[in-house]
């Protein structure tokens, strides 16, 4: 046998081992929840291996400096990420609402590109026949549609609050101000919308997990 076909099953076993390390190290998500960074960073790491596989020549340990520094930029901006909530709205996006209480926000659709066609492909996917059955549907960061049929959703979907931010877009759907944020808030006893991890408009009143509502939670749950 070629001397080199070893040097390619020996490269071939590395780089696997190498990236399957790298991806678990990445976090559990489906592909098509994979967000931007993540699609970019998997398939630069899958090229490199895949040239130093096919070129011999290059030295192993640039392919795997190569690939730690992708790794390590990719756990960076995770961090950042979930650190700060404006970055996570640059890196990730933000939802994109092509119905709301059952008319089509045809502006957004253009923002996004997205076409009529393309539409009602997904909503025939989630088994809805006609756009007139959908009260809400919801273009998500990760590029899939969420829809909610009439009856089935009474109130806005998306959330009020979310890491100690104020989402004001979503707040003016619900024809709500920011000074009635701050009553409800009064009213349960929480200090302010940073105290908020998550709050949510459920027809009537925001209903909110607090910072430290989670952390008492994860306590009584004793989570491995």
């Amino acid at each position: 046998m070629d001397p080199n076909c070893y040097i390619v099953i020996y490269r071939t076993i590395l780089f696997y081992l190498v990236l399957l390390l790298v991806f678990k190290m990445m976090g559990k998500r489906e592909i098509g929840q994979l967000t931007l960074l993540d699609l970019v960073v998997s398939v630069l790491m899958a090229e490199i291996a895949a040239m130093a596989i096919d070129t011999l020549s290059r030295p192993v340990h640039e392919v795997l400096i190569a690939i730690g520094l992708l790794g390590a930029l990719q756990f960076s901006s995770a961090f950042l990420t979930m650190r700060f909530k404006k970055i996570r709205e640059v890196v990730d996006g933000k939802p994109s609402i092509f119905i709301y209480k059952g008319i089509v926000n045809v502006d957004e659709m253009r923002r996004q590109r997205y076409t009529f066609d393309d539409l009602m492909l997904q909503l025939r996917a989630n088994n809805i026949s006609s756009i007139y059955e959908v009260e809400y549907a919801i273009l998500e960061s990760n590029g899939q549609l969420s829809s909610f049929k009439k009856g089935d959703c009474t109130y806005c979907p998306l959330p009020i609050i979310t890491s100690g931010g104020l989402e004001k877009c979503n707040l003016k759907l619900i024809n709500k101000s920011e000074e009635w944020v701050a009553k409800q808030l009064e009213s349960q006893g929480i200090s302010g919308v940073q105290a908020v991890y998550y709050a949510a408009y459920d027809g009537k009143s925001l209903k909110c997990i607090t910072r430290k509502s989670l952390e008492e939670d994860e306590k009584k749950a004793n989570f491995c």
